[in-house]
């Protein structure tokens, strides 16, 4: 049986996931005499250094054949003076290698491609220049192909408008082979460095946008392009380490060299395959299976996110977008709206109360303070202790919540922090600044999500906030010596009920248009909501959590209200 990590097996159910296609799904594909149908980068210049020759060009054959010869080949180069050379023969020869008859490809040579198609995204994004995945599909004038430069298409991309199997040629396809991303001038166009003009703006925001809010699943490439390379780790720094993780599938010989040539992408994960051909396909296929099965619940909202204040009526026109590097994100347009119809009182004033202020007092000294100078070290060990015995208290709460949730039908499917990532992972240098101390503190801020997938679908998304006096300033690390004092500040559960006799609702796009809202969502009533013509119920639950952490209190202020509105 293939191990899937839940993570993404979360995403895929989620149709989270966006699958990337690279040269090693075209290179399987074999012709009806079992030779490859697509040239490797090195096998097409070669053939243009050949052609070059065979018109008479040497010089310039010479010079390409000496590019692809160095210990680390210059294909950019290399392409570029064989484009030069040819002059106009240049486009005719890649239409001859890159756009054969279709009828001459081995259509059992198509399973890898065809696996591709039965992960449950469809939108897939290629370098690839060719016609592979047109081939794959039963229908192949069914397939939308977007170029770079199709800037209507992207933002339909982007809003979700996707109801056709779609391939974003992110350099360009054959077809119009003068607009194919083949060569350092067309590289910089696309991902430019800060002096160089870009061309294919569009196309690189929403390239970035993807990357931030979606999970990648390479497959058959190999992450050597350091250009496209470059903008994962834009995105990996500009979020904090919180982008992804995306997914690469790697020939297990590989993996060893895989990880330490892209050790500083640290959002790029790793699922091995033993070898090409059979065992790649069974594990494209056993993704796709993980991903068709019953939908979980949404993942957690992007760290940093707003939370929902928002009243369920729907504004036509988009939020304001922030300023800075963050801006393309601002425009949520892939959720489709949320409206209200209605709303009723349902759960006792006393369990709904706002959260009292923190009891204790702080003990003296122990106030956060800025700066790098030395530290009250027994302090440190009290909080530790402290922090232990708060976390133990919390987690078992939440495991009497899980089990009476149970007993209705709901089953526990995921937490993560909801401020700060997940820790980094075993092979990442964590104590450098790109990484926040925050990380290592999951339990200040939990996000977590039970669903039941009984005939009606019910929700639960709870959030252990444990200081209300949290403050981020931009995209740096928190810093404590900033937040508002421990006294004033609070700790509560939030916890957001979601109800339907619909089944398989879109949870994670409910979920986001709410979060979009302004002012009635915590105002403790149910709202009756109308997601796309499937009617749900959703009501806010704010519970101070000083005064529940006993297990009585939980009972009563908690299990004992959620298990009730549940069941209605």
């Amino acid at each position: 049986m293939i191990a899937i990590p839940k993570t993404l097996e979360d995403a895929l159910r989620d149709r989270f996931v966006v699958p990337f296609v690279g040269a090693g799904v075209s290179m399987a594909a074999l012709d009806r005499n079992g030779k490859r149908m697509f040239p490797s980068w090195g096998d097409l210049l070669l053939g243009a250094a050949a052609r070059l020759r065979e018109d008479g060009k040497r010089p310039e054959a010479n010079v390409v054949e000496g590019l692809l010869e160095k210990r680390a080949p210059d294909y950019f180069e290399a392409a570029r003076h064989a484009r030069e050379g040819m002059g106009p023969g240049w486009y005719r020869y890649l239409r001859q290698v890159l756009d054969p008859p279709g009828n001459r490809i081995d259509t059992g040579s198509l399973s890898l491609a065809r696996a591709v198609w039965q992960l449950p995204s469809r939108l897939v994004i290629t370098t690839n220049y060719d016609q592979i995945l047109r081939y794959a599909l039963d229908d192949p004038n069914d397939l939308v192909q977007i170029s770079v430069d199709a800037t209507a298409e992207l933002s339909a991309m982007l809003r979700d408008e996707i109801d056709r199997p779609t391939v974003w040629h992110l350099h360009g396809f054959i077809q119009q082979p003068q607009r194919l991303i083949l060569t350092p001038d067309g590289y910089r166009e696309l991902y430019p460095s800060q002096e160089d003009e870009v061309r294919y703006r569009g196309a690189l925001q929403a390239l970035r946008h993807l990357l931030a809010a979606r999970t990648f699943l390479f497959v058959g490439f190999s992450l050597d392009d350091a250009m496209f390379g470059n903008q994962i780790a834009w995105v990996q720094e500009a979020f904090g380490g919180a982008a992804g993780p995306h997914y690469m599938l790697v020939r297990a010989r590989e993996l060893r060299d895989t990880q330490r040539r892209l050790r500083d992408l640290s959002c790029i994960e790793f699922l091995t395959f033993e070898e090409f051909g059979d065992p790649l396909v069974a594990l494209v296929h056993a993704l796709g299976s993980a991903g068709n099965r019953e939908p979980s619940m949404p993942p957690p909202l992007m760290a940093g996110a707003p939370r929902p204040t928002a009243r369920l009526e729907v504004a036509a026109a988009p939020s304001t977008a922030p300023a800075g590097p963050l801006a393309f994100l601002a425009d949520e347009v892939m959720i489709p709206p949320v409206t209200r119809v209605v709303h009723r009182g349902l759960l006792p004033e006393a369990a709904l109360a706002p959260p009292a202020t923190a009891a204790a007092a702080t003990p003296r000294g122990f106030e956060t303070t800025a700066g790098d100078g030395g530290m009250d070290m027994a302090l440190v060990r009290q909080s530790y202790r402290l922090v232990h015995q708060y976390q133990r208290r919390v987690f078992d709460r939440l495991s009497e919540l899980s089990d009476a949730l149970a007993g209705i039908g709901l089953a526990f499917e995921r937490w993560d922090p909801s401020l700060f990532s997940r820790h980094p992972k075993s092979t990442s240098e964590f104590f450098r600044r790109k990484y926040w101390a925050w990380d290592f503190l999951p339990g200040y801020r939990l996000q977590l999500v039970w669903q039941s997938s009984a005939s009606t679908s019910r929700s639960v998304v709870l959030e252990v906030v444990s200081d209300t006096g949290f403050t981020r300033d931009g995209a740096e690390e928190p810093d404590p010596a900033r937040f508002g004092g421990a006294r004033a500040a609070g700790s509560e559960l939030q916890i957001s009920l979601m109800r339907s006799s619909v089944r398989n609702l879109p949870w994670n796009q409910i979920w986001s248009s709410l979060s979009g809202q302004e002012d009635t969502i915590y105002d403790g009533n149910d709202h009756e909501l109308d997601a796309g013509g499937r009617p749900c119920t959703y009501r806010y639950l704010r519970v101070d959590l000083g005064a529940a952490l006993d297990k009585e209190a939980f009972s009563e202020r908690v299990i004992a209200p959620v298990s009730a509105w549940l069941a209605r």
